[in-house]
């Protein structure tokens, strides 16, 4: 009877640590996080950014938890992960995600940088600088040009009378002029701005009377 006691007691002792080893393995958090999109460096010509993870836990997830530049801006509660974030400020980003599973454990994934280059569809601006608004014109003078825009200045052309007489791709944009290659009457001047995108703009019409 004792060696029948014994025995179940054994037995008994075996189970219960099996039991024990089992809730054990089946508490242990094992999380990895791929973020499958943006990938590292990818480019992106909208705000709009796609975001697609893949993770693998050894528990349920809880949550994941998506932060660019450091700001949360999204969490998933479940599958699947994939969404599309807005990012509207042009140039380099970076994405991280955490992950929860549900018995509290918490993995962050690698950081992973992209890039928002929106296309340039901002026109320059300028005007005209000198010479004034029907200014009397003697000899040689000057044109001057002030330019600017939100990326840069490709070149800026003068023309006299509705003809291209001169391009400037360094600023200043100063031309020169001889009037004396001009009738004695009154003429216009105006100037047109490209940006390196190629977008462009007249500047105002300048009008002038040459008297020599």
């Amino acid at each position: 009877m004792r060696k029948l006691v014994f025995a179940a007691v054994i037995i008994l002792m075996i189970l219960v640590g099996c039991d024990i080893d089992n809730a054990t393995e089946s508490e242990t958090s094992e999380i990895s996080i791929e973020i499958v999109r943006p990938i590292f460096w990818e480019e992106f010509e909208t705000s709009d950014v796609t975001v697609n993870l893949k993770v693998e836990s050894a528990q349920n997830i809880d949550s994941l938890t998506v932060f660019i530049d450091g700001d949360l801006l999204h969490t998933f509660y479940e599958e699947p992960y994939e969404t599309i974030m807005q990012v509207n400020e042009p140039g380099t980003h970076n994405i991280y995600v955490v992950a929860t599973d549900v018995i509290g454990g918490t993995v962050s994934s690698g950081i992973v940088n992209f890039a928002i280059e929106l296309p340039d569809v901002e026109s320059p601006v300028g005007f005209i600088t000198s010479p004034a608004d029907w200014t009397t014109i003697t000899g040689i003078f000057d044109v001057r040009v002030s330019a600017v825009d939100n990326v840069g200045i490709d070149k800026v052309e003068l023309f006299f009378d509705g003809l291209l007489v001169g391009e400037q791709t360094d600023n200043p944009y100063n031309f020169i002029i001889d009037s004396s290659l001009y009738t004695n009457e009154n003429h216009t001047i105006y100037a047109k701005i490209t940006d390196t995108s190629q977008n462009f703009s007249l500047t105002q019409l300048v009008n002038i009377r040459i008297d020599n």
